[in-house]
């Protein structure tokens, strides 16, 4: 109780020691405690002394103590006119570390200027959503950023070949590049979710781990730094590290996915394989093929005509002199192969009947000429006779690959199609407008504001 007394005493002689009324009544309760505690130490069987409430109102000093000049204090709960004008108004974010005993909340509508700000500049478009799948967001950066510069050069090639029409050509040809794109973008997204949902926890958290291991190995060929493989990848294929852990992330989930429910089914029994060579034999036993080499000689030229023939009769290459009067381009260009059936030499190989009947006679590396047709004298070499022939143990392999390619891809196709009827994704319509859009405002220079940033065409 003595430190009760004297901690009254120099409340009530002090004015500038005064305090809020809620903090004062909990110090006096501690103090209380402490009080209780020192009178339970004396000698056993002493009076306990009887307790005394005490209130706030004991510890406020008195007008006079505060001097003549000084009114009384307000409540806490009811401020001072003169308060109230005189306190700043502190609002924003920082204002609380200054305290929150004082402050003032007021609703009512945001103050607000008498007009709106004037733009610093003309609007810049940043980046679109344009849709959702499995609550992937696809954005137009993202998806535009691979394929604008392919769609720039189309569109200046359609120009140049038809002005009028090049526009209208190139969205039908940008439409279909961006579904075709959205497809595979929608394709690959419900095969990766459907290989997680098929992997057990052990296989999830293996397979995790092995991404992780294939990451630090990354790292591990650039000195140990994540900046410099960062700055590697970027310069070979333009992806970042987190991407790229990210594409091989989903190449190897849905490989996993195809081999485990589509490519390990696939089966291709003997009797398909006879069938199909049997369906397709012309493919593999086509007609024989006679290529030719030719080149002419205007007839009234004589002297030329003179001059060639006594050069192949003095043993002159029959390929150099055509070489000299046959300008080839493509080397496909050299010779004129031409299918037939039957026998060579009853075969129709060159059409006109003057032709035909003179090279009928040849045999491979054998040539013939001049033979005077339509105004030009004729040299006409037979450089070969060749036939592909493959037989069913031949075509087996093939057959059997092609087959189970054939039968892959229509499971997949079927697979592929169940998994989009049970999965989440904007219409595929509403997405490749949103992007042809886009994708007009960057090759045609029209920005967000409407104008143009490149030349008209």
């Amino acid at each position: 109780m003595f430190a009760m007394n004297t901690f009254r005493e120099r409340t009530t002689t002090s004015a500038a020691s005064r305090v809020n009324a809620k903090a004062t009544i909990g110090v006096i309760l501690a103090l209380a405690g402490l009080g209780g505690c020192s009178s339970g130490s004396g000698v056993a069987g002493a009076t306990r002394p009887a307790t005394k409430t005490i209130t706030a109102a004991e510890f406020s000093a008195p007008a006079s103590a505060a001097g003549p000049q000084q009114a009384a204090k307000p409540k806490a709960d009811e401020p001072s006119e003169e308060v109230a004008s005189t306190r700043p108004l502190r609002t924003g974010p920082f204002s609380a570390k200054e305290g929150l005993l004082d402050v003032d909340v007021e609703p009512g509508e945001p103050a607000l200027g008498a007009r709106t700000p004037d733009p610093v500049g003309q609007p810049v478009f940043v980046d679109a959503k344009v849709g959702d799948v499995n609550n992937r967001a696809i954005y137009a950066s993202a998806f535009l950023n691979d394929m604008i510069d392919r769609l720039k050069a189309k569109y200046e090639e359609m120009h140049k070949a038809n002005p009028k029409m090049a526009k209208a050509a190139w969205r039908q040809f940008a439409r279909d590049q961006i579904e075709q794109k959205l497809d595979g973008i929608i394709e690959d997204e419900v095969l990766r979710a459907e290989a997680l949902n098929a992997l057990q926890p052990e296989q999830k958290a293996g397979f995790f781990n092995w991404l992780q291991s294939v990451r630090s190995e990354v790292v591990a060929e650039n000195r140990g730094i994540e900046a410099a493989a960062n700055e590697n990848l970027s310069a070979q294929n333009g992806t970042s590290l987190d991407q790229t852990m990210k594409n091989r992330e989903q190449q190897e989930l849905i490989k996993f996915v195809l081999q485990t429910r589509i490519y390990s089914r696939a089966n291709v029994s003997w009797r398909d394989i006879q069938l199909a060579y049997e369906k397709n034999y012309d493919l593999f036993n086509p007609q024989p093929v006679a290529s030719f080499r030719i080149f002419t000689v205007p007839e009234r030229n004589v002297e030329e005509i003179k001059r060639v023939v006594a050069e192949l009769q003095g043993g002159k290459d029959f390929d150099e002199l055509a070489d000299e009067k046959v300008k080839v381009v493509d080397e496909k260009d050299r010779y004129l192969d031409r299918p037939y059936e039957g026998d060579y030499d009853k075969a129709e190989l060159l059409g006109p009947k003057e032709l035909n009947e003179e090279v009928r006679k040849l045999v491979p590396g054998r040539w013939v000429g001049p033979i005077m047709f339509r105004g030009s004298a004729y040299w006409i070499k037979l450089e070969r006779i060749w036939k592909v022939s493959e037989d069913l143990y031949e075509a087996q392999l093939y057959l059997e690959s092609r087959l189970a390619q054939s039968k892959n891809d229509y499971q997949k196709y079927r697979f592929v199609d169940r998994l989009k009827k049970r999965a989440s994704y904007t219409d595929v319509a509403v997405m490749t407008s949103r992007l042809l859009a886009l994708a007009e405002d960057r090759v045609f220079g029209i920005n967000a504001a409407g104008t143009m940033t490149t030349r008209p065409r």
